[in-house]
């Protein structure tokens, strides 16, 4: 028997994957009404007393958090909840944190033991007036999700011609070769490795949202020495950092050197449908309406 009834889906936000999020939700809502909870929809648009107000007066039993990027994945909805005692998917405040900012989150996985490219924080007017490091390299916002402000850049035109608003910083990261692998965590214990295909370019914003514009190879056609490391990284990540629930690790295969580098730790994963760890979980007999209810009946709030 469900210990919740009532479920707030969270959806929207105002960071640069407000689109996935509501895409997400119509996936989320459907799986939610299917398996039986009462379900009301907030659309967060950035007024935090509107949310205050909708959850004081809706009562939700707990909420399940559909939203990507900014405030609603780096910690600060997460607080907030917190504040309210209110149950809800995913990591807590400091994971979801430590999460959102790839460059404390690089920190974390080296004194793991997980192996990162070489990279550093630069502030991106001057590097972009004198880039320090050789190419080709990788220019990432820091504390952006889903590809969002990623670019692989092989010369000084690739370069100049990044249009991005980046904060003052970004985080450049020498680019490496090879295949790019994922693997999806649920329940904290790794599921299997994809091998992620793209037509062109790399897995970008676009190619992950595009219909047909990325495969994904599931379970990955890499040695099993490769497949065991890989998993076992992605749940020392995911542990490292304090993730609970679900999460998603991606990493750069090298099949050259074999050496396996990990990129970054996903702490709200996709949900489309498009997206991996749904996928990843219908091939070991998870459906979708049972992925959501594993998330909605593991919500809990810090104490």
């Amino acid at each position: 028997m469900s210990k919740f009834k009532k479920v707030c889906l969270l959806k929207g936000g105002t960071s640069t994957e407000r689109e996935v999020s509501l895409s997400s939700a119509d996936g989320f809502a459907t799986a939610l009404k299917d398996l039986g909870y009462e379900v009301v929809e907030f659309d967060f648009t950035g007024d935090v007393l509107a949310l205050v107000t909708f959850l004081k007066n809706e009562k939700p039993d707990c909420v399940l958090n559909g939203l990507y990027g900014g405030t609603g994945e780096n910690g600060d909805i997460q607080a907030l909840l917190n504040l309210m005692q209110i149950p809800y998917t995913h990591s807590g405040v400091v994971a979801s944190a430590i999460a959102m900012d790839k460059h404390l989150a690089r920190t974390i996985f080296k004194k793991a033991g997980l192996k990162v490219a070489d990279g550093k924080v630069v502030n991106w007017k001057e590097f972009r007036e004198h880039p320090s490091m050789a190419y080709p390299f990788v220019v990432k916002a820091i504390d952006g999700g889903s590809s969002a402000g990623v670019f692989v850049v092989q010369n000084e035109k690739e370069l100049n011609a990044i249009d991005w608003c980046y904060k003052d910083n970004v985080l450049v990261e020498a680019y490496i070769p090879g295949r790019e692998l994922t693997v999806g965590i649920i329940n904290n214990k790794p599921v299997e490795v994809t091998e992620i295909l793209v037509k062109s370019g790399f897995y970008d914003y676009h190619n992950k949202y595009c219909n047909g514009c990325s495969f994904h190879e599931l379970p990955a056609k890499i040695p099993s020495d490769i497949r065991e490391k890989a998993m076992d990284m992605a749940l020392k990540a995911h542990l490292a950092v304090g993730c609970r629930g679900i999460s998603r690790v991606d990493f750069r295969y090298n099949d050259k050197t074999g050496e396996l580098f990990i990129l970054e730790l996903n702490s709200q994963p996709g949900m489309t449908v498009t997206s991996l760890l749904p996928e990843q979980a219908k091939a070991i007999g998870m459906t979708f309406n049972q992925l959501v209810q594993y998330m909605v009946e593991e919500a809990c709030y810090d104490i």
